[in-house]
């Protein structure tokens, strides 16, 4: 069930940052709000989580794919720039979460 949680924790946390990307600096109202409802029910599941899984092993899985999956949707999404070492750093990132994960 921790992973369940995790899992909607992650979405809801890319969504908030989304949100704030199009919010331009929480001027427009609609993505504020939304951002703010995102980020805490996204607080909400990742406490939850942590009755299952250990808290360090949560926030670095967290933090890890929601720094990626934000840096990749600014990519693609928002035509963020895209150079070798945003990709190396997503990689290592990535690469990192995975190690944790095998040997946890």
């Amino acid at each position: 069930m921790g992973y369940v949680f995790l899992t909607i924790g992650l979405v809801l946390g890319i969504g908030g940052q989304m949100c704030v990307k199009l919010s331009k600096g929480f001027k427009q109202t609609f993505p504020t709000i939304g951002a703010f409802l995102l980020f805490i029910a996204c607080i909400y599941f990742i406490s939850l989580t942590t009755h299952y899984l250990e808290m360090g092993i949560v926030f670095t899985i967290w933090a890890g794919l929601t720094i990626v999956s934000t840096t990749l949707l600014g990519i693609y999404i928002f035509k963020e720039s895209k150079n070798k070492r945003k990709i190396i750093s997503v990689t290592l990132i990535i690469t990192g979460v995975i190690i944790l994960k095998a040997f946890y």
